[in-house]
């Protein structure tokens, strides 16, 4: 009965969650809907804009195509919510009757006997009469309707007809010209104001003061536009917000350490502090340092620091010890600043705050004398060109539809009115679109409007303050709360609708992410707006409440002892393999392995089915700091297919930075570096130093470059790569898009294409950053005379940054940032970066009531500039609340919070900072009961697919024909190429510790290896020096080391009873590749073996072995050892049936030769064909 009641319990939340979202899709009601995270705001938008186009219950045809506007956020809503319509609107047009009535029945609520045969063919012909709008269905985003707009009327908008839209980098260049030419212009003709905003920028320089004046947005436009770009105006209206005085700061200090100065009281004060305690006379050294200097700002610089810290502040105590204030009233009177505050004390007070205001004006003004002017001209230069920004759109159009009649003139030549506006994603909406919906929207509800067509306009707005993350593009989610107070009172029968229930997380999800919400700090609604019935108190219903899902917190992922870090300085950008974030990435890529190959569930409809690499989505807060690509790195370590980067700087990428080296070749750009990448890069595919870039490289004659050796060199491979590289030269003419393109469609001496040899080496995530490189190319081509030269420094003068949707998980993990990650759902969702606090910081420009302020530091803010830097670090953390919110509502079945160590590790250290996620996830933790597990703690449970009634595949209820219980037949076996090895069959994975004595271990045997692949080419009496070249390469070999090595490999070279080893018809390194009888079925063996000798009798396969101590029985050789030696035994009996094979390891520690047995090698064998 219990049982019987939740599910009605659930049932009757999810016929109101239904009935929610029936109320906000009503086509003839104005409304404004709240939408939790997965609440079905899609859903809503796409049966609002279908309910919209049919006809009405009362025989009203529906709303033309083009009188409808759904406004989104992105191109990639835009585009999904048009497939999404398109589907439902096509699959109208071939339903039978009964079907459709169903189907329009439950989208509008009515019963299937109301629909009459027109009905039903009005509702099969939207989908043509879609298709066939003009223009097509308004589903766009903002920028995309007011370029629209701005074509369609171009001169009423003041703008040049057949406009073009910039892209970034363009805005980027053209912006960089007017900065650079403004700076310039005011070193000779302002040189007191360059000097100023340089010495104010500190580190950071002119350029980026001017930066930030123009980041400030529209802001510091509105600013200018308020006073028609009359500086003189604007400095009065700044100096009004300030409070400064006429004065210069240079002249307040001459007047407040001047005359006004109370010396004698200075000089009395320190008679007293020297007589007074050590640290009243380390007081004394400032009034000592103040009275001897000459100049009022040198007088300040030995007095201020009296009264304030290093910080600018206002010391919290007397600068004098209690018992020589005593014993000096003096200083109680002047200089008291604790229980009271002394004369002197309220004076330095009262100047520091009039310093502050005249110190903003100064530094203000003069960004503003010097910003302005490059602000207007880059405004002029984009007029000039005939090209608008991104800024530029939406303010071109919101003065077009705010200028007096010119609203209802525009809307009634759009090819008839709009009359329904839709609203997607509104929290995200900045003031300046706000303005620009509310000009769209003004006679909405108002006068003839609200009959328009026999049907009331409508505006429908979505959103969700809880999800405001993109204040860095403007938006202000309390303006979100002001517009729908508006709708409500300008549009009759408005109303608001709240969409709860979440169709995409497991209970124990929701139930997470509303105790974190609930219980962390609450969010100030007199500075951020945030509604009240919403802000600090929600709750989210569960419509998947019959199943089970689960969150976990992992400890934070320890700091390293001081001792164990690395003894040398590695690059700043460097993340050491002892790192807490490089061992936290390693972690979770292991746990995601062990989860996959456990078959742990995840919910696919009604059923659980074990967990594939593309139902974990890994996100981060940022793309730098190291963490993002250790976890891109780690994955890839433990073969688990990932979809890389989700934005990459082109440059960055290693096969664009092939190519660009091909074009830097081409036009002679031949330094050594150059082609040395070129040789070792996939199109010439030299990649073996030792037997290539080495002998080419070395021992050269002064001045002889490395492309003269290349070209002289009857090594076969590269004198391939000459003629290659020589064809380039044939090429260089070309623009880059025909030169790229010639590289990558040529098929080469090999027989394959450069798109093939990238592939070859790179692998399949190569295409995407080329293509992006032929796509600049191809535009760089367009704009005028172009070079390879040009092209190149084009390339290298900016970060072109790529951005790869990864909203479909393909087959692979996604690693991304929670912005980039908005809108996007998986099964599993680990957040790993999560023990940073919240990042405050407040832009350095700042809008002040009337103007705006330029305050690069705390240490520089003035009264205005302190409220508006407060009102922006609230801001900050609670849209760092926000971003938690969106990242924890991503999950669907599965939650998991870990961190790296933050801060200095020590007794007391959590490991983590106050405000960070994982704080506020591991409070909410506490709340609910979890249980221990191996990895931390856990609420919820997981399954495993075969136990505890989880399954992969589940089978339906029901009997199944007899085909579906006959097992298929065997595939015809596949040849794969397989590692010798892999006779050992899979092996539980152990992964050796990465020790200092491994590394040394593996360095050793590589070089002894190395040495006997080399030196036995070369006359006796030239192998020890070239032993000693070879060696001394690697600067970190001790002398002793060197030595050791060298002994070593020339010890087996002059052994005696090893000279068969190196007889003549000997090869180093040979590749073996080859299948036989002896090996299980399709098993085709690809090695490459040290040593192998062919004579008329005999093949002597030999492997070099550096292992100390070495084994003195064949029985007591590694497994892996002898597999590999029987692999290549068995390959080399077949294809020399007629001779003796023999393999033999070769012990450098003795030296020695041991042959295998034969039994031995069999067994091997055997035992691998069994496995199969």
């Amino acid at each position: 009965m219990a049982a019987m009641s939740e599910h009605a319990r659930h049932q009757e939340a999810f016929e109101a969650a239904v009935k929610a979202q029936a109320d906000a899709a009503k086509p003839t009601v104005s409304a404004f809907a709240t939408a939790n995270a997965g609440s079905g705001k899609t859903k809503v938008l796409i049966d609002r804009v279908a309910r919209l186009l049919l006809r009405r219950e009362d025989g009203r045809p529906g709303a033309e195509p083009d009188s409808i506007l759904c406004i989104t956020y992105t191109r990639a809503a835009a585009n999904e919510m048009l497939t999404r319509l398109f589907r439902t609107l096509g699959d109208w047009a071939v339903k039978e009757d009964d079907s459709l009535r169903e189907t329009l029945a439950k989208l509008e609520g009515r019963t299937a006997e109301s629909y009459s045969r027109d009905d039903l063919r009005d509702a099969r012909r939207l989908f043509a009469r879609a298709l066939e709008t003009p223009g097509g269905l308004r589903i766009e985003t903002i920028h995309a309707f007011c370029a629209r707009i701005l074509r369609r009327f171009p001169l009423e908008a003041g703008v040049v007809p057949g406009f073009t839209e910039m892209e970034d980098r363009d805005a980027r260049a053209l912006w960089q010209a007017a900065k650079e030419r403004a700076i310039l212009e005011a070193a000779s003709a302002a040189p007191e104001d360059l000097a100023l905003i340089t010495r104010e920028a500190m580190n950071e320089g002119a350029s980026s003061a001017l930066d930030a004046l123009k980041g400030s947005g529209a802001a510091v436009m509105r600013f200018a536009e308020r006073h028609d770009f009359v500086i003189e105006h604007m400095m009065e209206a700044l100096r009004g917000d300030l409070g400064a005085s006429r004065e210069t700061p240079e002249e307040i200090l001459a007047a407040a350490m001047g005359d006004a100065l109370p010396r004698e009281v200075i000089r009395e004060a320190l008679r007293a502090l020297l007589s007074g305690t050590t640290t009243d006379q380390k007081r004394a050294e400032a009034l000592e340092q103040t009275l001897a200097a000459e100049t009022p700002g040198a007088v300040w610089a030995a007095y201020a620091p009296f009264f304030l810290t290093e910080k600018g502040e206002f010391r919290a105590q007397n600068p004098y010890t209690k018992k020589t204030g005593e014993l000096c009233p003096l200083l109680q009177e002047y200089f008291q600043v604790k229980d009271g505050e002394g004369r002197e004390t309220a004076r330095v007070r009262a100047l520091v705050e009039t310093l502050q205001r005249a110190r903003a004006f100064a530094r203000t003004a003069a960004l503003i004398r010097i910003g302005l002017p490059a602000l207007e001209a880059y405004r002029d230069e984009k007029a000039r060109r005939g090209a608008l920004d991104f800024d530029d759109l939406i303010q071109k159009t919101r003065e077009l539809l705010e200028a007096e009649g010119m609203a209802s003139w525009v809307l009634y030549k759009l090819d008839g009115s709009i009359s329904h506006v839709l609203l997607d994603e509104a929290q995200d909406t900045s003031p300046e679109q706000w303005d620009l919906i509310r000009a769209l929207t003004n006679e909405f509800g108002a006068g003839e409007g609200r009959d328009y067509s026999q049907d009331p306009r409508t505006m429908f707005i979505v959103g969700d303050e809880k999800q405001s993350i993109y204040s860095f593009q403007g938006a202000e989610p309390e303006r979100l709360l002001k517009e729908t107070r508006r709708l409500t009172e300008r549009m009759p029968g408005a109303t608001g609708v709240e969409m709860l229930m979440s169709f995409r997380s497991a209970p124990e999800v929701l139930t997470f992410v509303d105790t974190v919400w609930n219980r962390s700090p609450p969010i100030d609604v007199g500075i951020g707006g945030a509604p009240p019935q919403t802000a600090n108190d929600i709750q989210h219903t569960a419509r998947r409440w019959d199943q089970h899902g689960a969150v976990e917190i992992w400890p934070i992922e320890p700091k390293v002892p001081d001792d164990e870090t690395d003894a040398w300085e590695r690059p700043v950008d460097v993340v050491r393999a002892t790192s807490p974030k490089a061992k936290l990435a390693a972690g979770v890529a292991r746990a995601v392995r062990q989860m996959i190959d456990r078959g742990e569930t995840i919910w696919e409809g009604k059923a659980e089915r074990a967990m594939r690499p593309e139902d974990v989505l890994i996100l981060v807060s940022k793309r730098q700091g190291g963490l993002f690509d250790s976890l891109i790195t780690a994955l890839k370590a433990e073969g688990l297919p990932v979809a890389g980067a989700d934005r990459l700087i082109l440059t960055d990428f290693i096969g664009v930075q092939d190519c660009l080296n091909l074009m830097r070749f081409a036009t002679l750009d031949l330094r050594d570096l150059t082609l040395a990448e070129i040789l070792r890069g996939p199109f010439c595919g030299l990649v073996d130093d030792d037997q290539y870039l080495f002998p080419l490289a070395s021992r050269r004659a002064k001045g002889e470059t490395l492309w003269s050796r290349v070209k002289a060199s009857d090594d076969p491979d590269v004198q391939r790569a000459a003629r290659f590289l020589q064809g380039l030269f044939d090429r260089a003419h070309l623009p880059p898009y025909e030169f790229l393109s010639h590289v990558l469609d040529r098929v080469g001496e090999g027989g394959l294409t450069g798109w093939e040899l990238l592939n070859a080496r790179l692998g399949t995530p190569a295409r995407d950053p080329i293509e992006a490189l032929l796509s600049r190319a191809l535009g760089h081509d367009s704009t005028g005379p172009s070079s390879l030269q040009s092209f190149v420094a084009a390339m290298e003068a900016e970060a072109v940054e790529i951005k790869r949707d990864l909203a479909e998980a393909g087959r692979e993990v996604r690693v991304m940032t929670v912005h980039g990650a908005k809108g996007l759902q998986a099964p599993v969702v680990i957040l790993p970066d999560t023990t940073s606090k919240p990042k405050t910081s407040a832009p350095a420009v700042l809008a002040s009531a009337n103007a705006v302020v330029w305050s690069p530091r705390k240490d520089t803010d003035a009264e205005a500039s302190k409220r508006a830097r407060a009102i922006a670090e609230t801001k900050a953390r609670e849209e760092h609340r926000r971003l938690l919110y969106v990242a924890l509502t991503r999950a669907q079945d599965r939650l998991i919070i870990a961190g790296h160590w933050q801060g200095q590790a020590g007794e007391g250290k959590t490991g983590y900072e106050k405000d960070s996620w994982y704080a506020l996830c591991d409070m909410a933790m506490a709340a609910l009961a979890p249980e221990d597990f191996e990895l931390g703690l856990r609420f919820g449970k997981v399954s495993v697919a075969g136990a505890g009634g989880a399954s992969a595949n589940e089978t339906p209820s029901g009997g199944l024909p007899g085909w579906a219980l006959t097992p298929p037949q065997a595939d015809p076996v596949v040849r794969k190429l397989s590692a010798p090895t892999s006779l050992l069959g899979p092996k539980t994975r152990i992964v050796a510790p990465f020790d200092a004595a491994r590394e040394e271990r593996l360095k050793r045997g590589r070089a002894i290896h190395a040495l006997l692949q080399y030196l036995p080419e070369l006359p006796e009496e030239k192998q020890e020096a070239a032993a000693d070249a070879y060696l001394s390469r690697d600067g970190e070999l001790t002398a002793a080391q060197r030595a050791e090595m060298k002994a070593a490999a020339l010890g087996v070279m002059r052994d005696p009873a090893l000279g068969a080893i190196f007889q003549p018809g000997g090869r180093a390194e040979a590749a073996i590749i080859g299948r036989s009888p002896e090996l299980p079925e399709g098993t085709v063996i690809n090695g490459r073996v040290d040593r192998l000798v062919v004579t008329p009798a005999q093949v002597l396969v030999i492997d070099f072995k550096t292992d100390q101590p070495a084994p003195d029985r064949p029985e007591d050789v590694a497994d892996t050892y002898v597999a590999q030696m029987a692999a290549y035994w068995a390959v080399l009996k077949t294809a020399f049936p007629d001779r003796e094979v023999v393999a033999a390891l070769c012990w450098t520690d003795g030296p020695r030769l041991m042959r295998l047995p034969e039994a031995q090698l069999l067994a091997v064998l055997t035992s691998a064909r069994g496995m199969v």
